[in-house]
């Protein structure tokens, strides 16, 4: 980027190509070289220092009053990436900064099904260290791996209803929004702004995302941040004409929000800006653009990405991210490919089935009755010895989203809940640990496919409470 020439009133890259303004994609709709080249610039950052000491700068509440909290939290946010996409832009100019869409996770009837949390992307990781993924080791601000607590404390990410609430706002008000007033404002707090909304898949995400001075040490949270722009942009294009996008602000009033929110405070810590030139329209006119090809099922039965699906059986035909293999699939009626890289077969994700041989098969009855299906099953190998020591009531948000069968919540009818036997409840298991499940997906296969994933040697209460044996 440095080393550009101006020929012809443009930025001539050394490459031969030009610079021009970033596109900014959703993730899954890069192009496979677009993304490594993405992930090849982050680990960049990385390496060199420059990632973790843009993350410090979120981390520190005293140094970024105007960070949360308020009318400023946009146009600050909108500052902070920008100047962290320039630097991903100084390593290889050819990349912006993509967004996470997290309405295409909050289609599917569980979160932690979506293929964005495979391995070839963020990591199969549900519970702790992030081992697995694009960002696999990455740490944080200590040094230690980053984790992620998929679920543990909320079972949803911002969805489209979220979104619609939030972008269908006619006041700049309720988006610049007062999220944190006094008495004698008199502005009621809007639950449902974008400020608001977006903490729900801060806190879904968990470990790092979950807290303000750890939350930038996560990868995934500026692809999250880039996403909260582009509602903004959205919502800016929509209610907003050009001359009023850099003026318009909520009033300043110390009854409303602290004085570090006021239009005309110093967005610290980047000096010499205000609050309100985060509302300038220099960021899109000059630097970064949204992709126009958005998630849509008018795009075709996969959205636009080899990682979605049009889902045509829930509603009206909506986008959602296909589901990653050992995931349940069943409830799609209307013939939608919804496995990444595997096929539905008995109500989960499994491996495709190998190609036929060309001789005949023998002739036999086929029973014209469908095969029966199970779909209840626990998601960690500890939830019978917790649910026997009174978890499904005294922790019934964590054991109602992962020990569903457990407690109660549904009534597996393919096989014995109650039998110590060790073996496998559901068919497909030998093909999922032959595929590296076991590993990949060790707290559901731990629990479920027992025998195939050599779990036979100790007892689930052995596993969970070596303490006591």
């Amino acid at each position: 980027l440095r080393a550009g020439t101006m020929a012809a009133g443009a930025c001539q890259m050394p490459s031969g190509g030009v610079y021009g303004k970033g596109v900014r994609k959703e993730y899954r709709m890069m192009s496979n070289a677009e993304r490594n080249r993405f992930h090849a610039a982050m680990w960049t950052l990385k390496n060199n220092g420059d990632y973790d000491r843009m993350a410090h700068i979120h981390a520190n509440v005293n140094q970024a009053p105007s960070a949360h909290s308020g009318p400023a939290f946009l146009p600050w946010h909108r500052e902070y990436i920008k100047r962290f996409e320039i630097l991903l832009r100084l390593v290889d100019p050819s990349v912006a900064l993509p967004y996470w869409d997290s309405t295409i996770e909050g289609a599917l009837a569980n979160v932690r099904y979506s293929a964005l949390w495979s391995n070839e992307l963020m990591g199969s990781t549900m519970l702790g260290p992030v081992n697995t993924g694009v960002f696999s080791g990455w740490t944080g601000e200590f040094g230690d791996v980053i984790v992620r607590n998929l679920g543990l404390n909320s079972s949803r990410v911002l969805n489209a209803n979220d979104r619609n609430l939030a972008i269908g706002k006619t006041r700049v008000e309720s988006v610049l929004a007062f999220s944190s007033t006094r008495r004698g404002c008199p502005y009621s707090v809007e639950f449902d702004n974008i400020e608001y909304a977006h903490g729900y898949t801060h806190v879904y995400v968990g470990g790092e995302m979950l807290l303000q001075h750890t939350a930038a040490f996560d990868p995934i949270f500026f692809l999250w941040h880039s996403y909260i722009d582009s509602l903004w942009e959205q919502w800016r294009l929509q209610r907003q004409t050009r001359s009023v996008r850099p003026i318009g602000y909520p009033p300043n009033n110390a009854a409303c929000s602290a004085q570090a929110h006021f239009s005309t405070s110093p967005m610290s810590p980047f000096a010499p800006l205000q609050n309100i030139d985060g509302c300038s329209n220099d960021y899109t006119d000059n630097l970064y653009t949204y992709d126009t090809r958005r998630p849509s099922c008018t795009l075709g039965a996969n959205c636009g990405s080899k990682y979605f699906f049009c889902d045509r059986s829930h509603g009206s035909a909506h986008c959602a991210s296909k589901i990653r293999l050992g995931q349940r699939c069943s409830g799609y009626l209307n013939g939608e490919d919804v496995c990444y890289n595997s096929i539905c077969l008995r109500g989960f994700c499994s491996p495709a089935l190998p190609t036929p041989t060309t001789a005949d098969p023998p002739i036999r009855t086929v029973s014209t009755k469908a095969p029966a299906t199970e779909s209840c099953f626990n998601e960690h190998e500890c939830c019978a010895p917790w649910q026997a020591r009174g978890q499904c009531k005294t922790n019934p948000g964590y054991m109602r989203t992962w020990c569903q069968a457990s407690c109660g919540i549904c009534m597996p009818r393919q096989y014995s809940l109650s039998s110590t036997a060790c073996s496998d409840r559901n068919p497909s298991c030998r093909a999922w640990a032959a595929g590296g499940e076991c590993r990949n997906n060790a707290l559901w296969m731990n629990e479920n496919c027992r025998r195939s994933c050599n779990r036979c040697g100790r007892t689930r209460e052995q596993t969970c409470f070596p303490g006591e044996f």
